[in-house]
């Protein structure tokens, strides 16, 4: 739900920090969320014993990157303030993949 509102709610809402005035933060932002979006529930689901590592990790990657297009879809219909950007879905599948990619390793290394 965080996630959903953080990208859906207008830049002028958020409150601004002059010390991270960094160049492409929001990409890094988004990237952020979706690392620990995706981590946190491939852990849920192994933990809880839903699903098995492996399928765990490929639901979750196809969920989160399938859920980012959905959002920057809906920034452009739906918002006045945001828009959609294909480099925001490429930051979000990034940090979905990383998060993947770091599960895959220590797994493996069980």
């Amino acid at each position: 739900m965080f996630i959903t509102y953080a990208c859906l709610t207008a830049a002028a809402n958020v409150p601004k920090a002059a010390w991270l005035n960094i160049q492409h933060k929001d990409k890094i932002v988004h990237f952020t969320f979706y690392l620990v979006f995706t981590l946190l529930w491939v852990l849920d689901l192994i933990k809880t014993k839903r699903f098995s590592p492996k399928k765990a990790r490929i639901v979750v990657f196809i969920i989160a990157v399938l859920f980012g297009i959905i959002i920057e879809i809906c920034q452009g219909l739906f918002t006045k303030e945001r828009s959609p950007d294909a480099l925001d879905v490429l930051a979000n599948t990034s940090g979905s993949a990383t998060a993947i990619l770091l599960l895959w390793i220590f797994n493996k290394k069980k």
